[in-house]
């Protein structure tokens, strides 16, 4: 019964450190400014603005991934936009599909119609990650593009 209720404690402790901390979004609203047109630039460098479309995938801190959207927006990017659903506590640990295995039946095609994927349909996902560490001094954003990782850590406050 002892091991039983510090393991318990263990796992509940552990649940409160995996809690991201969302205060202080306004702390940093000008180091968001600078990484968002930083980041619209470099995606401009490597993906022709108009004739790219991206599907934003939101995650927090939010008032990021609205201030990006609009910076790509203006840059001429075609923007569709989906949330993360954040699971947290022993759902976060427990997966429920262990393997990620999902099947689905192939669907039927006439041989007239052009096969067109769904990456065409929804555009180049688009999911972010930023950090602000303030004990450091630095931020930090991450974006990943089909299979390439950009990254990019900004010094100073």
């Amino acid at each position: 019964m002892r091991s039983l209720l510090i393991t318990l404690l263990c796992a509940s402790l552990g649940a409160c450190a995996l809690q991201p901390i969302s205060e202080g979004d306004k702390r940093f609203a000008s180091h968001d400014e600078k990484i968002a047109s930083d980041t619209t630039n470099q995606l401009a460098r490597l993906y022709p603005p108009a004739k790219t479309q991206f599907n934003l995938v939101f995650s927090a801190p939010t008032s990021f991934g609205t201030l990006l959207a609009d910076k790509l927006r203006a840059k001429g990017y075609a923007l569709s936009e989906s949330r993360v659903v954040e699971k947290s506590g022993l759902a976060m640990i427990l997966q429920q599909d262990t393997f990620g295995a999902s099947f689905s039946p192939k669907p039927a095609t006439d041989d007239k119609t052009p096969v067109q994927s769904q990456a065409d349909k929804t555009g180049i996902e688009l999911p972010y990650a930023i950090d602000h560490s303030p004990a450091a001094g630095f931020s930090r954003i991450t974006v990943k593009i089909e299979h390439a990782m950009l990254a990019r850590a900004y010094v100073g406050g």
